[in-house]
């Protein structure tokens, strides 16, 4: 019988549901402080500390990919996929900062409009990932990921409409440079989403 040198870790899929689930809470703890608009210095403090979970899932995944000779898919997938979950979540927590500090209480219907997708497309996300274990599942993995490029096209839309309005109808800079700042780190943050689901569906490509 063949021995192998290093130990296989059936830990992988663990670990991405749990830094999927990480992400899902980001985007509902985000679209929660949109809705009430209660960016204060507890609700900045609790969502970075769900981005520090996060880096937490990531490097145990880094980790356990080093001391691992035998993975469920490719290593640089596993690489890939781990990291741009995390960058979803460091892109809301980035948000939310800068929400905090430029005292943007009162979030209005583009930025509701944003964080909506975002808690879409990190739900698709949850459920794709959720479902990777199994092969028997590509079609319906399939579906999350195309839910999420729809929801990025979305995103695409509501930044262009946010950005001519606020050119359109604000005469103050400051204001201007702060909001316009916001759009693009939430529309970033949704094209994050989409990388995510194009890493998902390489997955699905290589294992077919």
């Amino acid at each position: 019988m063949q021995i192998s040198l290093m130990p296989r870790e059936p830990k992988f899929f663990e670990l991405f549901n749990r830094q999927a689930q990480n992400m899902y809470t980001t985007a509902k703890l985000f679209n929660e402080l949109v809705t009430t608009g209660n960016f204060n210095e507890d609700t900045v403090a609790k969502m970075h500390k769900l981005e520090q979970e996060g880096d937490i899932l990531t490097h145990e995944i880094t980790d356990t990919l080093n001391r691992t000779f035998i993975t469920p898919f490719d290593r640089e997938d596993i690489f890939t996929l781990a990291n741009h979950i995390d960058n979803i979540v460091d892109g809301i927590d980035a948000i939310t900062k800068r929400m905090g500090l430029y005292k943007l209480t009162t979030p209005d219907s583009y930025m509701k409009q944003f964080s909506v997708i975002l808690e879409q497309s990190c739900h698709a996300l949850y459920e794709a990932i959720n479902h990777l274990k199994n092969t028997k599942n590509r079609t319906r993995i399939c579906d999350y990921c195309l839910e999420v490029s729809r929801l990025e096209n979305m995103a695409d839309q509501v930044r262009s409409s946010a950005i001519g309005e606020l050119f359109e109808k604000s005469k103050d800079a400051i204001h201007v440079i702060k909001w316009k700042e916001m759009y693009e780190t939430a529309e970033y943050a949704v094209d994050t989403c989409e990388h995510t689901a194009k890493a998902i569906q390489s997955i699905l490509v290589k294992q077919a």
